[in-house]
């Protein structure tokens, strides 16, 4: 089993005091002393509020749809561009949050329309404070469309609303909903492509381990089983037994390749096989989980807490991997990991270190981030990573950092 944090102890308040009544009856509660006006000279029960109470309301929601270029084909997915649909949120009082989704395959199209449609409808004229209830009208009212299209495009004005947020509080992200911790775990996971040679993969391990990772990602589904054995097992003799290996399948096997795979990558001490089946295939994903070693990841196809909920429940993976641009934003994010929690099991968010961080370091159960350049091209910052380990920025919001040259010289509409 992966190493889970240890739980929550529960607080209890103050025991109250009870004072006994006359005459042996019931307890009592002690008796509030009586409230006083301040113009009495004693201070208020309550706090005083000087002035209206300000309730920000959104007054603008703008979208940008950029079309970013990944050269070759990046990662399991092959994918050569990214389109990018970024977000700006604007309040009556002129601050500003940003917040993005994004498709690697195409259909940004529906995340377009829905984000200059529907959606800017629905946040222009919310107060933020109401944002939660919103949330869940948006929800609503695309639930007929597929979580696959409504949540993504959710995501993007929901992060923007938890970014304008924080940095009104003049608080990072992490800060503002709770930090559990100030650093967070790396793993590395850019380097390792289907295409690679047995020598390639090694060497791409290798430069992560010389640059402190502990822990790296490799591809495995594209080749016949037993060469993925042995490129894995090349690896492992290579760089011992202290590296932590993962492996991404990208939902390349069928279900008896997989129990055959598994069963070999347990003997190699493999960390977790991500994504054996379709992420759909719940039934074949339980069946997996009890018939070999390894623990199995979901979560960057699965779409909304209910999803998560699903696996956890018939006990079909132990890591999940929720992309907050993806899963419903930082809202739903959350709750994912309340429900992760509540199985034991562990999050480890899909790409994006730059915005995961912060929701890493705000909850007891990330295990790591993953180290994978996406949208490097359209940041004027990318995370700084030093001996595999990950801080949030310190600045109010989610920190990340715009190129804004490259948003304009990108924009696709």
């Amino acid at each position: 089993m992966l190493p889970l944090p240890c739980p929550p102890v529960a607080r209890r308040g103050p025991a109250r005091q009870q004072t006994a009544h006359r005459g042996g009856g019931r307890p009592s509660l002690p008796q509030r002393p009586a409230r006083t006006h301040r113009r009495h000279g004693r201070r208020p029960d309550r706090l005083d509020r000087e002035g209206p109470v300000s309730r920000p309301t959104i007054t603008g929601l703008s979208t940008s749809w950029v079309r970013v270029p990944l050269g070759a084909g990046r990662g399991g997915s092959g994918a050569t561009q990214v389109d990018l649909l970024h977000v700006t949120l604007t309040d009556d009082e002129g601050a500003t949050g940003t917040g993005f989704t994004y498709a690697l395959t195409g259909g940004a199209e529906a995340l377009y329309a829905l984000l200059t449609g529907l959606i800017k409808e629905k946040a222009e004229g919310t107060e933020l404070d109401a944002w939660p209830r919103r949330w869940h009208e948006i929800a609503a009212a695309t639930r007929r469309l597929g979580k696959g299209v409504a949540l993504p495009a959710l995501s993007a004005a929901d992060i923007a609303v938890w970014d304008l947020r924080a940095r009104r509080a003049g608080l990072p992200l992490y800060r503002f909903i709770g930090a559990h911790t100030d650093t967070v775990p790396v793993y590395g996971s850019g380097r390792s492509t289907h295409a690679m040679s047995v020598e390639e993969l090694i060497e791409g391990s290798r430069t992560y381990v010389a640059e402190g990772y502990d822990a790296v990602k490799l591809r495995v589904g594209a080749r016949r089983a037993e060469e993925d054995v042995a490129r894995v097992r090349a690896v492992r003799e290579a760089l011992g037994d202290d590296l932590r290996i993962m492996v991404d399948c990208n939902e390349r096997l069928d279900l008896p390749t997989a129990v055959w795979l598994g069963r070999r990558l347990d003997d190699l001490g493999v960390y977790w096989m991500e994504e054996p089946l379709p992420a759909d295939d719940l039934a074949g994903h339980a069946q997996l989980a009890t018939r070999q070693g390894v623990p199995i990841a979901v979560g960057e196809h699965l779409h909304g807490r209910h999803e998560f909920a699903h696996y956890l429940r018939e006990g079909a993976a132990s890591v999940l991997q929720p992309d907050v641009p993806l899963c419903g934003g930082v809202t739903e994010w959350l709750r994912i990991s309340a429900v992760a929690e509540v199985f034991g099991a562990v999050l480890t968010p899909h790409f994006l270190p730059e915005l995961h961080v912060n929701l890493a370091a705000a909850v007891p159960n990330c295990a790591y981030i993953e180290h994978f350049p996406l949208i490097d091209e359209v940041l004027a910052e990318t995370l700084p990573i030093s001996g595999g380990v990950a801080a949030p920025p310190d600045r109010p919001g989610h920190g990340m950092l715009w190129d804004t040259a490259a948003l304009d010289r990108l924009r696709h509409a």
